[in-house]
């Protein structure tokens, strides 16, 4: 039961066979548990984030946030003290960098700084490209 746990989140009907698997450098198991994950069923292990390949960092929160911004239903900009702190506990539960977890001390000021950067349009040309690798746009 608590590999469904998915904190109170609701997630968007995503076409598996439109999703861009390259781009975000989902494995077979990835997408497996991406699948089991928006389906609301205990998945088999940890969603890899292994970030756009023209980064080279093994995983970065600004591009998680964006991607969960398109598969969580009603976004997660503008989050709550309450919300961030599932949020946290979600992305804790279900992702990692590369193998290594997700560090808890830069989390709210990491969300912080993306949700106001998203605001600004900053990340306009990273959240097409994302819509678009998962289908979600033209």
């Amino acid at each position: 039961m608590a590999d469904t746990d998915v904190e109170g989140f609701s997630f968007v009907k995503l076409s598996f066979n439109k999703l861009d698997k390259e781009y975000f450098g989902f494995d077979d198991s990835d997408m497996e548990n991406l699948e089991l994950l928006t389906s609301l069923l205990p998945s088999q292990g940890k969603i890899v984030i292994r970030q756009v390949p023209k980064n080279k960092q093994p995983g970065n929160l600004r591009f998680l946030f964006s991607f969960l911004d398109y598969i969580i239903e009603g976004g997660i900009q503008g989050l709550g003290k309450e919300s961030k702190n599932s949020l946290l506990r979600l992305v804790q539960k279900k992702f990692s960098f590369d193998g290594s977890q997700i560090n808890e001390n830069t989390f709210a000021s990491s969300y912080s700084k993306w949700s106001q950067k998203t605001k600004e349009g900053d990340y306009d040309d990273t959240r097409k490209t994302i819509a678009k690798a998962l289908g979600l746009s033209n």
